[in-house]
């Protein structure tokens, strides 16, 4: 996707002249405005650059868009195929939380704050622009969904523009993106902005438009007008008096054309550094096009070292490339394979006063919020908990999640729920592997135990141990024994007027009592009836 980029970096760079430039730690007042609007406390940091995290906006669920999003299957692989515990998707690394929609307010959360424990003062937006094409509208609104979220962290964030969504000759129309960005985001008090007051807008190329002339299109009536930061050696195609800067990328020539960016890091009005894990790209084996190059990871040193070099150059801004880009396997957020190691070096480098614990504990928060949906009272506890988080209050944060869930074991305990029709007043049981309802609730069989895995929800039958499912596709929803990977097992939590429903993951169904058969079905009933409706008991 980006190759052809790639060599013309490479082949430009090859004739930079070269300086030998003693690195020193920059003034930030020099070179970017710091008053920024937040809502939350600051992490303390042993450095003064801005450390921004470089976020993907692209990932969507069954559950957030009626299907797998394009990046996590690409053109080839089944994320509904589940083999020891993990779905196939379309990469070498594997979330901790399992695949996720980008979209999702209960990852965003999680992102942010693990963000902010790791010494991050912001996010750089790989954003798709307002063209109607392809899945430019749902990355536009995950973009937004986590913009709603970061002044309530305490971060700032950064467009990166993707000028490659636009057809040459279309600069007025790209001109609607930064009329958007004017409208929606400069005008936000946690936009980032350089020493003049003007908001830094980053540019993934130029891609498509290479004139100066197009770029004054671009911007043309902009107010205020927001300064361009182009890929390294490219600020002769948007032009000088549009440019603010340069930035380096992830490289096959590495870290040569890195390491001659931070020669020449000094002369640039706004400097870039650039942290990146390795990279093993995916496209090959999801049948995509990219480039098939790689850079070894040697376990966490290339991180290290990457980061060592951006500290010890002149640059205003370090951007970690990235917190989530599976397709190239660049991904520093917690994965199964690599854990919260790549958090925890920035963590140590940085100079930040927190380990792995505090990731910890916001990946018990993520694991209570998948648990507890549905439950209004629980979900405003775990409000607070973010609260005390997003101000450091680690300990009073830890101490009502142990509340929550029983001194710090995993959620629910064993007594379990009951789940409760609206419409009939009855009660959920376990009967011969069949889910049936009465009025009664004294009992067991009774009573669901909830339980997460890979991020999913499941009910488990306190009497029995069976889980609630549709494996079969009966007229009446099972109990039985069925793997943890099942996806007939999996329900997620919907909220409607005050009660929940319950859709299962795989038919997208909902759980419900129309028929009055004397058995609980899974069927389509739209969110209005109330054989549709449930209240989770303790």
């Amino acid at each position: 996707m980006r190759t052809l980029l790639w060599a013309c970096c490479a082949l430009f760079l090859f004739a930079c002249n070269k300086s030998s430039l003693e690195p020193q730690e920059p003034s930030l007042s020099g070179k970017l405005k710091a008053d920024v609007s937040a809502n939350a406390v600051a992490i303390n940091k042993s450095t003064n650059k801005k450390i921004f995290i470089h976020w993907m906006p692209w990932f969507e669920t069954p559950a957030s868009r009626g299907a797998w999003g394009y990046h996590w299957k690409m053109n080839n692989q089944n994320p509904d195929i589940i083999v020891n515990g993990k779905r196939q998707i379309a990469a070498y690394f594997y979330p901790k939380t399992g695949p996720y929609a980008s979209g999702d307010p209960d990852i965003i959360e999680y992102q942010l704050l693990l963000m902010k424990y790791a010494g991050a003062d912001g996010v750089f937006i790989d954003w798709p622009g307002t063209r109607q094409r392809y899945d430019y509208p749902d990355n536009l609104a995950n973009s937004n969904a986590l913009i709603g979220k970061l002044n309530a962290v305490g971060l700032q964030f950064s467009i990166v523009h993707e000028d490659r969504n636009w057809d040459p000759g279309m600069a007025s129309s790209a001109n609607g993106d930064f009329v958007y960005m004017q409208n929606n985001y400069f005008n936000q008090g946690n936009y980032l902005r350089n020493a003049s007051n003007a908001p830094v807008v980053l540019n993934f190329g130029p891609i498509t438009f290479h004139q100066p002339s197009e770029w004054n299109t671009i911007l043309n009536g902009i107010n205020p007008r927001p300064k361009i930061i182009p890929l390294f050696g490219f600020t002769n195609e948007v032009g000088a008096n549009n440019a603010g800067g340069e930035f380096p990328w992830i490289y096959q020539e590495h870290p040569g054309v890195v390491d001659r960016y931070y020669t020449q890091a000094a002369s640039f009005p706004l400097s870039i550094g650039v942290v990146y894990p390795g990279f093993k790209s995916f496209y090959a084996a999801g049948g995509a096009d990219g480039p098939t190059w790689q850079i070894p990871f040697n376990g966490t040193s290339t991180f290290s070292t990457m980061l060592d070099k951006a500290l010890n150059s002149s640059v205003n801004i370090i951007q970690f490339a990235t917190w989530n880009d599976y397709g190239e396997g660049t991904i520093i957020e917690p994965t199964d394979e690599f854990g919260y190691s790549f958090l925890t070096i920035m963590q140590q480098k940085l100079g930040v006063p927190y380990g792995q614990h505090e990731f910890e504990v916001i990946s018990r928060l993520y694991e209570y919020r998948k648990q507890y949906a549905g439950n209004s009272g629980v979900q405003q506890q775990l409000n607070q908990v973010f609260s005390y988080l997003v101000n450091l209050q680690v300990s009073n944060a830890e101490n009502l999640l142990n509340s929550i869930g029983g001194g710090g074991n995993p959620p629910p305990g064993g007594t379990g729920v009951l789940i409760k029709n609206k419409w009939l007043n009855t009660y959920l049981y376990e009967e011969n592997g069949q889910v049936k309802y009465n009025s009664n609730s004294s009992g067991n069989q009774y009573r669901w135990a909830q339980e997460t895995v890979n991020g999913h929800i499941r009910f488990k039958n306190v009497a029995t141990g069976n889980y609630l499912n549709i494996e079969h596709l009966y007229n009446y929803v099972e109990s039985s024994a069925v793997p943890n990977t099942y996806y007939s097992s999996y329900w997620v939590l919907e909220s409607y007027n005050g009660y929940t429903r319950l859709k299962n993951e795989w038919q997208n169904t909902y759980l419900n009592l129309e028929n009055q058969s004397g058995f609980a079905q899974c069927t389509n009933v739209p969110a209005f009836f109330e054989s549709g409706q449930w209240t989770l008991q303790n």
